[in-house]
This record gives structure tokens, C-alpha cells and sequence, in this order.
């Protein structure tokens, strides 16, 4: 990744932020916040366990 180097103020960032897609801004996120990132691959860890042991419910059921 390279290196981006600026002064700017909180405000200017998350004005920046704030125009990035919504796929982006959850990029970042994750980026920046190591431990959810962790936490939700974890999630999706157990989630897919849980669908091959046919423990998941389609979406037709829930509907």
C-alpha cells in the first residue's frame, strides 16, 4: 500500500471519508480497527460451520 503523508483536520478527513463508497468506508473501517476485523471473520468462520452442518435458515424461511 503506499504512503499517503498530509496535514488535515479531523473535520477534513471525515468530510474525505464521508465521499468515499460505502464499500470503501466499510474497507476502512476494517482497516483501521484491526479487532473488528478479527472479530467479524471469526463470525463468518462460525456462520459457514454452522451452514454446512445445515444449522442456517434460507432466505425464503425467513420471509
Amino acid at each position: 500500500m503506499p504512503k499517503v503523508m498530509a496535514d488535515m483536520t479531523f473535520e477534513k478527513v471525515v468530510d474525505t471519508v464521508k465521499k468515499l463508497s460505502e464499500e470503501k468506508q466499510e474497507q476502512l473501517f476494517f482497516t483501521v480497527n484491526k479487532e473488528y476485523a478479527k472479530a467479524l471473520g471469526k463470525m463468518r468462520e462460525e456462520a459457514h460451520k454452522d451452514h454446512k452442518k445445515g444449522r442456517s435458515v434460507s432466505l425464503e424461511e425467513l420471509g
